[in-house]
């Protein structure tokens, strides 16, 4: 069975990003109650105190979804036509094997889909720590 990524799989990945980037912000700000140094992260924690807790997350969630919209965007059509510069990247002979081995083109999406899974982990973190 060949798996050829969509738009409908790009459109869904950006929904469901988005979903979980507003379901993180939304706790994460209740969270952080206005102190940026609940933030774990250092270098979030240092946007926070140069350009405030609500413009850090926003830009953050921003850069990041759009860099993983990005990926799968542009890098699924270059597997699926087995782009020269797919052999280029750092791997192992077994990668290598296996990606030549039918259609990857779906890998680009595991950065999308992973990051909005770890966004609603976050977010259920915060959930947790709040109601205990």
């Amino acid at each position: 069975m060949e798996i050829v990524a969509e738009p409908k799989a790009l459109r869904l990945g950006g929904a469901f990003y988005a979903l979980a980037a507003l379901a993180d912000i939304h706790w994460t700000l209740t969270g952080l109650d206005g102190n940026p140094a609940l933030e774990g992260n250092a270098l979030m924690r240092g946007l926070m105190e140069r350009l405030g807790i609500v413009n850090a997350i926003w830009l953050g969630k921003a850069v990041v979804g759009l860099a993983c919209f990005a990926i799968a965007k542009y890098v699924a059509p270059e597997i699926r036509r087995k782009a020269a510069w797919i052999d280029r990247v750092p791997s192992t002979r077994w990668a290598r094997a296996w990606m030549k081995s039918g259609d990857r083109s779906w890998i680009a999406y595991l950065p999308l889909y992973g990051t909005a899974l770890s966004q609603l982990f976050a977010a259920g973190s915060w959930v947790y720590l709040l109601r205990r």
